[in-house]
Order: C-alpha cells, then sequence, then structure tokens
C-alpha cells in the first residue's frame, strides 16, 4: 500500500495514537559488577584456543586441497 492511499479521505484504514505506558525510573536495573579476572581469563582461553582450531583445520583443509 502506498503513503498517499493511507492518508486518502475514502480510505477505510485511519491512522490513531497508539499510547504505550513507559515507566523507565522503576524499570532501571542496577548494574551488574564486572566480570572477575578469573572469568576474563578464562574466556580468553576459550576463544584464543578455538581460534588455534580453526587455523589448524584450515591449515589441513589445505593441505588435502579441500574446501574450509
Amino acid at each position: 500500500m502506498r503513503l498517499r492511499q493511507l492518508f486518502a479521505p475514502h480510505s477505510s484504514r485511519t491512522l490513531a495514537p497508539v499510547y504505550v505506558y513507559s515507566d523507565e525510573k522503576r524499570r532501571r536495573r542496577l548494574p551488574e559488577p564486572p566480570p572477575s579476572l578469573w572469568a576474563l581469563l578464562l574466556a580468553w582461553i576459550k576463544y584464543h584456543a578455538t581460534q588455534i582450531r580453526w587455523d589448524i583445520e584450515r591449515a589441513i583443509a589445505r593441505l588435502l586441497r579441500r574446501r574450509w
């Protein structure tokens, strides 16, 4: 449907405002504490282990002349 048809006087559709209740003060969450150094270290090791595994898989696929 074109934009002009929405505002045409013979259009069966009418635009109406929709009121939404919003209470941002009540919904605001408390800031989460930063992750511990141990959690950051584990995430870093997990990420780099995945990257190294993918590098090895790509190298093997290249040696076997296969798509990775």
